[in-house]
Formats: C-alpha cells, sequence, structure tokens
C-alpha cells in the first residue's frame, strides 16, 4: 500500500517480476477466493466462506471482537477507539499502559532492535514519570523473549503524539496500544483469525488494494464488516 498521506515508490514503479500464487493461506482456504474476488473489482457479498464470514456492522458480537487474535481498521481515529473500548472492556485504565498490555511500535530504533509496526507486549512497569513511561517489553514477533527496555512519553497512549515537536519526540522509543491496527501498519504481518473493519473507501483509488491486504493480514479466518 502507498502511504497514507504520500506516493509509494514501490506501487508506482513498474515492476520487474510479479508473485502469482498465494503462499499465506492454504490452497483451499476460502479467504483467497475472498481476496481474489477483490483483487479482481468484485464485491463480497454478506455470508460466509468457510470459516470466514462476511457481516453487516449490526451484526458484529463483542465476544467475537475479543477473541479474535488482531482487530484491523482503516483510519487513525477508529484505531484509538478501538483500542480504547478493548481495554475498557478488560478493565485497564484509560491513556495508561499496565502489565500485559498488547502495544505496536510506531518508529524503528535501530540501537533497541525495535521495528515500525512490530507488536510487543508489557511485562513490567519499572517507573512512571511526569514525562513518560518507563517499561519493559518483549516481543510477539521474535523468537527472542529478552525484555526491552523502553520509556515512551506519555501522549503516545493519550492519542497526543501528532502535538509533539521534533526535539520532544527524539528521547522517546514510540509505542501505542496494538489491540486494533490498522492496515497500512499491518503490512508484513499475519495472524489467525482477524477481525476486520472495512475502511477502504476512506482510501478511494487504493480501496480495493486497501482492502486486499486487509483480508490476507487472516491465515484462517476472516470477520469482514461492511459498513
Amino acid at each position: 500500500l502507498p502511504p497514507v498521506k504520500d506516493a509509494g515508490f514501490f506501487t508506482n514503479a513498474a515492476p520487474d517480476m510479479m508473485l502469482t500464487e498465494v503462499h499465506r493461506q492454504a490452497a483451499e482456504n476460502p479467504i483467497i477466493q475472498m481476496s481474489m474476488t477483490v483483487r479482481e473489482g468484485g464485491r463480497l457479498a454478506l455470508g460466509d466462506y468457510g470459516a470466514s464470514r462476511v457481516i453487516r456492522r449490526a451484526e458484529v458480537d463483542q465476544g467475537d471482537v475479543m477473541r479474535a487474535d488482531q482487530v484491523l481498521v482503516g483510519m487513525n481515529k477508529t484505531r484509538r477507539s478501538f483500542n480504547d473500548r478493548i481495554r475498557e472492556i478488560l478493565g485497564r485504565p484509560a491513556g495508561a499502559p499496565v502489565e500485559g498490555d498488547k502495544l505496536v511500535c510506531l518508529r524503528n530504533d535501530r540501537e533497541k532492535k525495535l521495528l515500525n509496526g512490530g507488536l510487543w507486549q508489557v511485562e513490567e512497569i519499572t517507573e512512571t514519570k511526569p514525562i513518560g513511561v518507563r517499561m519493559l517489553v518483549t516481543s510477539e514477533d521474535s523468537v527472542e523473549r529478552k525484555a526491552t527496555d523502553v520509556m515512551v512519553r506519555h501522549e503516545f497512549f493519550r492519542g497526543q503524539e501528532d502535538d509533539l515537536a521534533w526535539d520532544q519526540r527524539r528521547f522517546s522509543q514510540e509505542f501505542t496500544f496494538g489491540y486494533a491496527l490498522t492496515v497500512h501498519k499491518s503490512q508484513g504481518s499475519q495472524w489467525d483469525d482477524v477481525y476486520l473493519f472495512d475502511e477502504g473507501g476512506t482510501f478511494r483509488e487504493d480501496a480495493r488494494r486497501w482492502l486486499y491486504t486487509g483480508i490476507t493480514r487472516a491465515a484462517e479466518r476472516v470477520t469482514l464488516v461492511q459498513s
């Protein structure tokens, strides 16, 4: 997908070769047919596709959302709202990470081996300061389970990171809650069970590409919620 606020070099350049066979899902998995229908310009009808489903928003079941491995959306506003609601259901304090919280990394940090889009879990809150929180976090994407020490400004957990100046972000690692992610941020990742809220219309000419990307993040089951 091209960046939200810019053109994508790889998406606009003419390819030297194309990979056409899908390997993320088993060949007989209906997710492949769903994704190909979208890729070819079709619209998915409501109903069951093997273990996967296409439903209306009125049919969303809170329990199914909470049991899914990952919730995916289109807009950052929706992402923040869903993360707040999921954490409220879990009984966790608003805007403040606690032990066990699921986080997503927002910026590469080579020294600490942090990759933009990587998912992490809070192992321990070691210190809460006026400016931010220091934590030990472990990666959900890496086999290496050694905890990493990070310090993150409070604004990242309160949806206020866009208000920070560059010099305020320099000495902070960048994480936020990761129960719901945008499809853009999910690229390169996969989960067995994905709950996908279709906000592809936001991306206009890239709507089909956005939806295809979202559907194919699921390896076994995807629930697609049409607006």
